[in-house]
């Protein structure tokens, strides 16, 4: 008898610890995804895309001062992007020789600090406070977009500059390849007692 109660024992430990692994797994299996789906939100909350996108409808809602300081936010996320989608592909293209791509963090990095200063003045009750200290962030702003536009006024100029480069390359490589072909179309027809020029194209030929 005590045979069969030790064998019901193990099989029972067996089975517990068949319980607990599959439970440790689904846990940990969980746990990723939950890690997974919050990261997902916290990258898809900053992306600027969707700042963009609810600033644009805040602009429409916001009233008074407030209504300003969002447009502010606004103008500024989107120089940014605009700048950052610009220098990007031109850093991958060109490789960007130069100051430019460090340049543009050192915008980057100020136009933060701006858009944090707004961030604050978005709670500021006060009205009369947030009119005077529009007209600073104001030019804070401008500036700041105009030295993105400056940026991105270079890239584009080195950007066609390089197509230009790029472009008389690839006409004489064309040209080279088109010259190679007749040549050796030429070449056939005398080996072949052909003439090397069709008949029919021949002045004359058809009355």
């Amino acid at each position: 008898m005590i045979g069969p109660q030790l064998m019901d024992v193990a099989v029972g430990t067996a089975l517990i610890d068949t319980v607990l692994i599959a439970g440790g797994a689904l846990a940990v299996t969980v746990g990723a995804v939950a890690t997974t789906a919050v990261l997902t939100v916290r990258r898809i909350r900053r992306s600027p895309g969707v700042t963009i996108a609810s600033l644009r409808m805040r602009s429409l809602t916001e009233s008074g001062p407030r209504r300003e300081v969002v447009r502010l936010r606004l103008q500024l996320l989107q120089a940014v992007d605009g700048g950052r989608v610009a220098v990007g592909a031109a850093d991958r293209q060109l490789g960007l020789p130069g100051d430019a791509p460090a340049l543009f963090r050192r915008i980057q990095n100020e136009a933060k600090v701006v858009d944090q200063h707004l961030r604050v003045l978005e709670t500021e009750d006060d009205r009369d406070a947030l009119r005077a200290a529009l007209p600073a962030m104001q030019q804070r702003v401008a500036e700041l977009a105009g030295l993105v536009r400056q940026l991105r006024t270079a890239v584009a100029a080195g950007l066609e500059a390089a197509s230009d480069g790029a472009m008389a390359e690839l006409r004489a490589d064309v040209a080279r390849e088109v010259n190679a072909l007749r040549a050796g179309q030429d070449r056939l027809r005398d080996r072949d007692g052909l003439p090397s020029t069709p008949p029919w194209t021949t002045k004359g030929a058809i009355r």
